[in-house]
């Protein structure tokens, strides 16, 4: 139970954690869209997604590769070999991410000019390639603390680093108060460089204490080119198609405002387009997956150990209890998306247009959040190669389909090429994992009475107490959102989808 008690915890504080980068990535959203505008989150969006390319690049697989290998060492007792593991994954990632921090700056020009469409994306690029070697060291020192399961300290980073981005970026807004696009994107990037330099070394300081208090165990292990052998196997591949992936994904998006302006928008009513459904929607759909962030997470190095230490029963036993409780809680998000997606847009946004693009997307989380969970499993049992090839399909897919579809049906294809995206990726990982492990999914327990309890959960708050609470205005809204978790629980309880040993088990982890 001690362990089962801990890996709670562990999940608990990443849950939390997750939940409050999200929150605050959604205030800081809302908080950018008021500042730029629509088209202004457009263009910030643009560049985004150059930026997400060159993180990937100095990343380069160093978190995963960290995970794995100290996990494998420390459940193994080799002292030696968890340190070396460590050491050497420092060393790869500090190169990655200055090679990634000189490209970036080299070809920040070009990137604006090419990529992006408009030369005011120069200078921000230049800053932002300053960032990247501390992004890169900072993966793997996340990487080890989700090893050794001690989150906290990773945690508190992110946190550190979330709030000193948007604390930074808001004072000086408030100082210089910038009246053009280019500047106010120059502000922003230098928000994002400092908080990424500010939890670099953060992160260090809690590893270099970690380390003391938490010395790896035993003595044993490889050294030298062997270590660096498997650290390769593992980073590389991955690495290598991240990178891959990355640029097709920053391909697909400079597609997007292309190929809506070729559906007959102008250039500034597509990047408005471009920018409320990148923007606005997708951090609201993907804000409540930080309550599964922390569980999925764990899954990576605790499905590592079992597979170590040939545990199949335990691996059978997780996959279970992942698969119930991500489609439930993906179900009852879902529907509540659905029912109030209006509400939603309009007090985060003060946009009503992303309410319509909200409840068109809303039944996919299902798939999103649950495809995020089997590829942490497929990541622990050693199909990390596997997950990221079907990512490299999934996008390259996507480059196509928004080059076809979108002229054809402006944003309503843009919108489907997302639903056939999560979709198709979902299928692969899931039939990959089933094919591999022999998992069978017992989808009217897991997915058609959730289905139904969402439903019915829905209908007191919405038809009954509707003229009563007021959704337009935020207590309202969360109110009624309460109201239909209780109800969302209870009738989960009654279809037996949360069983009375789930419930034993929780008082059990839960009990002091």
């Amino acid at each position: 139970m001690s362990r089962i008690r801990n890996f709670a915890v562990n999940a608990g504080i990443l849950t939390a954690t997750s939940l409050s980068l999200g929150m605050v990535g959604v205030a800081y959203n809302a908080w950018l869209t008021r500042n730029l505008g629509s088209t202004g989150m457009g263009l910030f969006s643009l560049m985004m997604a150059v930026y997400r390319f060159a993180v990937t690049f100095a990343c380069s697989g160093s978190g995963l590769a960290a995970t794995r290998l100290v996990a494998e060492e420390t459940a193994l007792g080799k002292g030696k070999g968890a340190s070396s593991a460590m050491s050497k994954t420092l060393v790869y990632s500090f190169f990655f991410g200055v090679l990634g921090g000189v490209i970036l700056w080299l070809a920040s020009n070009f990137a604006a000019v090419s990529m992006v469409g408009d030369i005011r994306a120069a200078k921000p690029f230049r800053i932002l390639a300053f960032s990247l070697p501390f992004v890169g060291v900072s993966a793997a020192f996340s990487g080890y603390f989700t090893a050794v399961t001690r989150v906290f300290p990773s945690s508190a980073a992110q946190i550190f680093e979330q709030l000193s981005q948007m604390a930074f970026t808001v004072s000086v807004f408030a100082i210089m108060k910038p009246d053009d696009l280019g500047e106010a994107c120059v502000l922003v990037a230098a928000g994002s460089t400092v908080s990424e330099g500010l939890a670099f070394l953060f992160h260090y300081i809690l590893y270099r204490t970690d380390r003391i208090r938490h010395p790896f165990p035993g003595k044993g292990g490889e050294n030298g080119f062997s270590m660096w052998k498997r650290l390769c196997a593992i980073a590389l591949p991955v690495g290598a198609s991240a990178v891959l992936r990355s640029a097709l994904s920053t391909v697909k998006h400079l597609l997007v405002p292309v190929s809506l302006m070729k559906s007959g928008m102008t250039n500034e009513t597509a990047l408005s387009e471009y920018g409320i459904v990148g923007g606005m929607v997708l951090p609201v759909l993907t804000f409540p997956c930080a309550f599964l962030l922390g569980f999925s997470n764990l899954l990576v190095p605790e499905i590592t150990r079992y597979k170590t230490l040939d545990e199949t029963e335990k691996i059978e036993k997780i996959m279970d209890c992942v698969f119930r409780i991500t489609l439930m809680f993906a179900i009852g998000v879902a529907a509540a998306l659905i029912c109030w997606a209006e509400d939603f847009a309009v007090l985060l946004y003060n946009e009503p247009a992303a309410g319509t693009a909200i409840r068109a997307l809303a039944p996919i989380v299902t798939v999103m959040y649950l495809d995020s969970a089997v590829d942490g499993i497929l990541k622990g049992i050693g199909e990390q190669v596997a997950v990221v090839r079907y990512n490299v399909y999934d996008t390259a897919m996507c480059v196509g389909l928004v080059y076809t579809l979108v002229p054809l049906f402006g944003t309503a294809g843009y919108l489907t090429t997302i639903i056939i995206s999560e979709v198709f990726n979902m299928a692969l990982s899931a039939s990959r994992l089933v094919s591999v492990t022999g998992f069978k999914v017992n989808m009217v327990r897991w997915a058609v009475f959730p289905t139904a309890a969402s439903i019915l959960s829905i209908g007191f708050p919405k038809f009954v107490l509707g003229n009563i609470l007021e959704t337009n205005r935020a207590p309202g809204l969360v109110l009624a959102v309460l109201i239909m978790i209780m109800f969302y629980c209870a009738f989960l309880r009654i279809f037996g989808c949360i069983r009375k040993s789930d419930i034993l088990l929780a008082k059990q982890i839960f009990k002091k």
